[in-house]
């Protein structure tokens, strides 16, 4: 296994995969975000350019005068990167000759950096929260991450999204109302936040559905039901309008022989994995995703019948992704232009589920699950088949 590339991290919360979170924290910025967040985007539309251009300054200005105090430091040392994600993007700087620093404050690294750069014949420092967009191209007209936001924005313009209803811990709809309208099996998850995080998939039953009610709401305040689409779950990043990489994900998947339990059969893929797959993760989640498929870890399964372990893909999970921007059928690529002209970002990452992308859009169930406008470009290079995409290039190409 590669040294520098990610790892699967341990923690004591299953249903935060390897990104652990503090949940009270989660939950109390979940309803600040959302409650207040909307009504921010709006008004940033109308504030004058000059306004913003002086916001654009103010994190240089606070990072320079905690550095004055002794209070901030700046490092050139990339192993301290935060996020593989910054650690790409630092990477590629190296390879230009760009200088780029990580902000250390009081002995902590930030997952915030500065650069410097040559802009217009001279010097420029840059400061930026893991990936360098240009300043104009930061303002959002909505808050895209919100899930809400982004389905019912692309359900207006005919971009396929799964059947949703919204729930929050104040005005809490009816479950069975719920329930009795979507197609099953259900997902429910926060409805800001990443990562897969309190996300509970395949469920069946009205209890499961309380069940991932109670699990998803540890972390957020607003939640999201959707009917699970089926397919490989897959992310599409665009640059400046441009799909710059598109892999599919799958979750660590069994196929029973009629003789082995479970937990045999997990034990057996983890002997053949690949040497950059992680091992199956036995945890609470999986325990709970098997069961809602009607299984328990000791029993048997049954021959020819297929059991996926957890809603998380990738080799981090035990599962596999795949680069395939050039097996993507084309008649995708014209549904996410329009995507990324509604969002009007110039980075931008689109998780999407698809039965067969190498398939017509129009011959399958599909649909825009999320939007982010932080994504995790470096996905696309650490992919386990496929030819990574130098999507760290692309954007530092935006300064040009």
């Amino acid at each position: 296994m590669r040294t520098n590339e990610p790892h699967a991290k341990k923690n004591f919360c299953s249903y935060c995969g390897d990104a652990l979170i503090n949940h009270t924290l989660s939950f109390l910025e979940s309803l600040v975000a959302i409650t207040l967040e909307t009504h921010a985007v709006k008004i940033i539309k109308y504030v004058p350019g000059f306004v913003k251009d002086f916001v654009d300054l103010i994190p240089g200005f606070l990072f320079e005068t905690l550095s004055f105090f002794k209070l901030v430091e700046f490092s050139l040392d990339i192993d301290k990167a935060n996020t593989f994600r910054s650690r790409v993007i630092w990477e590629e700087a190296k390879k230009r000759g760009i200088i780029m620093e990580q902000v250390i404050f009081l002995g902590k690294p930030l997952d915030y950096y500065r650069a410097t750069l040559k802009i217009k014949g001279k010097n420029k420092k840059i400061y930026f929260e893991s990936i360098p967009i240009r300043p104009e191209f930061l303002d959002m007209s909505k808050n895209w991450d919100d899930k809400v936001i982004m389905k019912q924005e692309f359900g207006k313009y005919g971009i396929p999204v799964p059947t949703y209803f919204e729930l929050s811990f104040l005005s809490f709809k009816n479950p069975e109302e719920i329930f009795s309208k979507l197609r099953k099996p259900i997902i429910v998850k926060p409805r800001v936040g990443s990562r897969g995080r309190h996300t509970v998939t395949n469920i069946n039953s009205l209890q499961q559905l309380r069940e991932g009610i109670s699990i998803a709401l540890q972390i957020c305040s607003h939640l999201i039901v959707e009917e699970h689409l089926k397919g490989s779950v897959c992310r599409a990043t665009f640059i400046n309008g441009v799909l710059a990489g598109f892999y599919s994900g799958h979750a660590p998947t069994l196929m029973g022989d009629g003789k082995k339990t479970i937990k045999e059969l997990i034990l057996d893929m983890d002997n053949k994995r690949h040497n950059r797959v992680e091992p199956i993760r036995i945890s609470k989640e999986l325990y709970d995703h098997i069961l809602r498929s009607g299984f328990t870890i000791g029993d048997i399964l049954p021959e020819g019948v297929s059991l996926s372990l957890t809603h998380r893909i990738g080799r981090l999970f035990g599962g596999r992704t795949i680069e395939m921007i050039d097996d993507l059928h084309p008649s995708f690529i014209p549904i996410l232009e329009k995507a990324t002209k509604i969002v009007g970002l110039s980075v931008v990452g689109f998780d999407v589920i698809i039965p067969d992308p190498t398939k017509p859009a129009d011959s399958q169930h599909w649909g825009v699950i999320e939007c982010n406008s932080l994504p995790f470009i470096d996905l696309h290079y650490y992919a386990l088949e496929g030819k990574p995409r130098n999507i760290a290039g692309m954007i530092w190409d935006l300064w040009k």
